[in-house]
């Protein structure tokens, strides 16, 4: 797609979706103090986050999950950024809405345009990142709403869903977590640069920035602890429930053994002592149910069942 440009008294911003071999070009015709470096890591997909500085611009590689419903997972999305005195140009694939409607929103409507840049780049660069942060509460408080209905659900008798239900919400706390833990380091380095395209009086809005990735990183710790804890739960629970299956498994077969034994030796193909006896069926059978009862008198007075 070709590069979007807005502008506004001195801001620029270039924002490029779903960035070509060609796109990037043209930022380096635009931009020749670009690094080549920096330039294609914007055509590779899942770069580590990190800040490289310069003497006359910075690059920033940002990520920030996006949920996907087929998999009921979280995934990373990038945004590259670059920043200099007097333009912003953001690098992405159109995955992440807040972006997306804040450069729509300033494309249509000159008024909100005029908020948004009319105090400069560096500014438009923090009102960016924290749309983009503040899309991630949602997200969190998701992952915390699902911790709670497995906490509610706990004692159902469904454990085969329950051990699928936390290894889903699981693996989803530890992927947002891992995602926006690795975004601390970046905004720590914006708020120690010290660049004369940076507005000093930022400082205090990157380490709001900084603030509430520590926020959420902190909600997923307890998340992430609680879920462990409630995966030990169900374990145990399932664990408890196997041997109540097994426990009346063996009762049945401890019950029917006698009964299998006589059955066993009254069916071998030889002479039995009173075999013609009119009255044999009747005492094997109750001498059977007899040692029946007293096997079930046994297990009941040993609290088996």
């Amino acid at each position: 797609m070709p590069t979007t440009i807005l502008t506004h008294n001195q801001t620029a911003w270039l924002n490029i979706t779903n960035p070509t071999p060609e796109d990037i070009q043209e930022i380096a015709a635009r931009f020749p103090n670009f690094h080549p470096l920096n330039l294609q890591d914007c055509l590779t997909e899942l770069e580590i986050p990190k800040l490289n500085q310069n003497h006359n611009y910075v690059f920033l590689v940002v990520q920030l999950p996006i949920w996907d419903p087929a998999d009921r997972i979280s995934r990373p999305a990038e945004i590259d950024i670059f920043l200099s005195r007097g333009a912003l140009i953001t690098s992405h694939r159109n995955e992440l809405k807040p972006l997306t409607n804040m450069f729509a929103q300033a494309q249509s409507d000159e008024t909100y345009r005029a908020e948004l840049m009319e105090r400069g780049a560096s500014p438009l660069l923090y009102q960016l990142l924290n749309a983009l942060v503040g899309y991630c509460f949602p997200i969190v408080h998701h992952i915390g709403r699902n911790v709670r209905r497995i906490e509610e659900t706990i004692f159902d008798k469904n454990t085969r869903y329950l051990l699928n239900e936390v290894a889903v919400v699981r693996r989803d706390t530890i992927t947002v977590r891992r995602i926006l833990r690795s975004q601390i380091s970046v905004i720590e380095a914006l708020i120690r640069g010290n660049w004369p395209f940076i507005q000093e009086e930022l400082d205090p809005y990157w380490g709001d920035i900084g603030d509430h990735l520590s926020q959420l990183c902190s909600m997923l710790d307890e998340y992430a602890e609680v879920i462990s804890g409630l995966s030990d739960t169900v374990d145990a629970l399932a664990s408890h429930r196997i041997d109540e299956v097994v426990r009346l498994l063996t009762i049945i077969t401890v019950l029917t053994l006698p009964l299998m034994v006589l059955a066993t030796l009254f069916s071998m193909n030889i002479t039995m002592p009173f075999a013609e006896h009119p009255a044999l069926f009747y005492l094997v059978i109750g001498f059977g149910a007899g040692l029946a009862a007293i096997t079930m008198w046994l297990l009941r007075r040993r609290r088996w069942f």
